[in-house]
């Protein structure tokens, strides 16, 4: 999975490490593929807008669920 992570600081990405190692695991059920880029914009005070490049909608549906809208 390539990741960018445009965010000014160093915090968000410490904060999403693990999570993001779940969601790199994460295979789609249907496909057998895995997210193949996550790319997310940090906004401040934990907030962030991620934008996935994935198989299938059910594939960016569970990652989302993994990588919360808040972090």
């Amino acid at each position: 999975m390539i990741l960018r992570i445009e965010d000014r600081s160093e915090e968000l990405q410490r904060r999403l490490r693990e999570r993001l190692a779940r969601a790199e695991k994460l295979l789609c059920a249907e496909h057998g593929q895995a997210i193949e880029a996550l790319t997310i914009h940090g906004f401040g005070n934990g907030w962030f807008d991620a934008r996935y490049t994935t198989c299938c909608a059910a594939l960016e549906a569970e990652a989302a669920a993994i990588v919360k809208e808040r972090c």
